[in-house]
């Protein structure tokens, strides 16, 4: 499974989670982290059947929206976890397009990658950066981390085929049974591989994701982000101005890689 943050870019990003660089150090002392207990591999067909579903749904989308609110734990003082809470708007095109948002206890952050150029707004900096990037959305995000360590939450679904990044390095696969998200009856499926446990809970209407879990295995503090996604929207028009970010008035520019270290 890739490291979805956010973004979950997206996600999903700016929704919440640049999942490698929001992931807290380890706190003084505490050595290297010890590898997580390891147990005989299940993976159950009816569980791997409604990811495939989930997956397949969005792979189709040609276009897609989503808003929520993401939960992030990081570390403050003294090496405790706190938690962050973040709203955030997501726009996908396939294969070359990509809006984010996110707002709320850390600091505001756009991200927009139209095909050929990324760019990134963080208003209460007044910073903004653009550089090239490449034609396709799996190449940009793979670009965003090599340019600015930057790591898109649930980037799991943003990709070309979701069900092969969900499931690459999978050793198990559960469904843990019915569960209810605002009176609503979902879903809930475990997954896990050496360094993640992702859980998804998918609403068997629509075939979408109504929330996602990440929880870092490997690191000490077994961290966790989670994704409360709503108002999806499939295959609506979307103008090519949804993927631009231009420079507004008193913004300065700056190095890709600096303006995306606000994202941490």
């Amino acid at each position: 499974m890739t490291t979805t943050t956010p973004l979950a870019l997206l996600a999903s990003l700016l929704v919440g989670t640049a999942a490698q660089a929001q992931v807290p150090a380890p706190p003084p002392g505490s050595g290297p982290p010890s590898p997580p207990a390891t147990v005989a591999g299940a993976k159950d067909p009816e569980a791997l059947a409604l990811v495939k579903r989930m997956s397949d749904r969005l792979k189709a989308a040609r276009t897609f929206t989503a808003k929520g609110r993401t939960s992030l734990e990081g570390a403050v003082a003294g090496g405790l976890l706190a938690t962050f809470y973040n709203d955030f708007e997501t726009s996908v095109r396939r294969p070359d397009g990509l809006a984010a948002r996110r707002s709320g206890d850390l600091p505001e952050f756009r991200f927009a990658y139209d095909g050929k150029t990324m760019t990134i707004l963080v208003p209460g900096k007044k910073m903004w950066a653009t550089t090239d990037a490449p034609a396709t959305l799996d190449a940009m995000l793979v670009a965003a981390g090599e340019k600015g360590d930057l790591d898109m939450p649930f980037d799991e679904l943003l990709v070309a085929d979701p069900y092969a990044a969900i499931t690459k390095g999978l050793t198990d696969a559960v469904r843990a049974g019915p569960a209810t998200i605002r009176g609503k009856k979902v879903d809930h499926v475990v997954l896990s591989s050496a360094s993640l446990r992702v859980e998804y809970w998918i609403d068997p209407g629509t075939a979408l994701p109504a929330r996602s879990l990440v929880t870092y295995l490997d690191h000490p503090l077994q961290p966790h982000f989670v994704v409360e996604f709503s108002d999806w929207k499939l295959d609506q028009k979307l103008p090519g101005s949804t993927f631009a970010l231009p420079r507004p008035a008193g913004a300065t520019q700056v190095d890709f890689r600096e303006a995306a270290g606000t994202y941490r």
